[in-house]
């Protein structure tokens, strides 16, 4: 391995490799790109995509013949307003895997991660394991591993999976989060709560529209041994529809059961 200061790595490599896709930059750039596309609209992500990126660490190492960088001690990447920081990054740039360990926090705007360590995948996948927390604005998403998928603004949570929103919080053996719809799916022993709205639900699976869904937009459906109460009121049935803009709940599917709390 061959040792370098990181301002003589971007310069001389850079002009050797003639923006080849095989310069390391190509790794940080990854995971503050990452960062730009779920949090930026398209004006945003395109002006800081193109800002240039710093890398600072104790040591970092760059192996040209074998296309691995590794970097060391306190790394820090920043990217615009994008910053990522931990103890340890590492690039393949033949394999594209990027792995970056030690207490992860990415940052940029509204939006943050935090992970014990982060793994990406042909610039398009990303896996973040270990109390994995991902925050949007007022929406967080956490479970022992969090996967997403740059190219289809996609979400994967698996194992134990919690999603909270300002319309309440829904726990799921799964989740799948589709960010560019405004929607997510639940699914195996979901519990929705929700202070806002007064209703705690249960049921084998669940999808959730939020405001801005192009359709359905501001419900919950929720299908498989469906339970949901609501202001005291209960609904049983195969497949209910609570609608979030009203205090409003409908049965289908099956045989169904109101139970209705009577006012004083």
């Amino acid at each position: 391995m061959r040792m370098v200061n990181i301002f003589k790595c971007h310069c001389e490599e850079q002009r050797d490799a003639a923006n080849s896709p095989s310069f390391p930059r190509m790794a940080i750039a990854f995971f503050l790109t990452f960062l730009l596309i779920t949090s930026a609209s398209t004006g945003i992500y395109a002006a800081q995509k193109n800002a240039p990126i710093e890398m600072t660490a104790d040591t970092i190492e760059y192996d040209s013949t074998k296309g691995i960088m590794i970097a060391q001690g306190g790394v820090k990447l920043t990217q615009g307003s994008a910053i990522v920081t931990g103890a340890q990054a590492e690039y393949n740039t033949k394999t594209q895997e990027a792995y970056i360990t030690g207490g992860i926090k990415a940052v940029d705007g509204d939006t943050i991660l935090t992970a014990a360590e982060v793994r990406s995948y042909n610039n398009t996948q990303l896996v973040a394991t270990g109390d994995a927390l991902l925050i949007k604005g007022d929406s967080r998403l956490a479970g022992p591993k969090i996967e997403y998928f740059s190219d289809r603004q996609y979400a994967l949570v698996n194992g134990w999976a919690k999603l909270t929103t300002p319309d309440g919080v829904m726990t799921a053996d799964q989740v799948e989060v589709f960010s560019g719809e405004d929607r997510a799916l639940g699914k195996g022993n979901v519990h929705i709560v929700s202070d806002a709205h007064k209703l705690n639900a249960t049921s084998d699976q669940a999808v959730y529209y939020g405001a801005k869904a192009s359709q359905n937009a501001n419900k919950v459906i929720l299908s498989g041994n469906a339970r949901a109460v609501q202001d005291g009121n209960t609904l049983t049935g195969n497949t209910l529809t609570i609608y979030l803009d009203g205090k409003a709940m409908e049965a289908s599917g099956g045989r169904n059961k109101l139970v209705i709390k009577p006012q004083n």
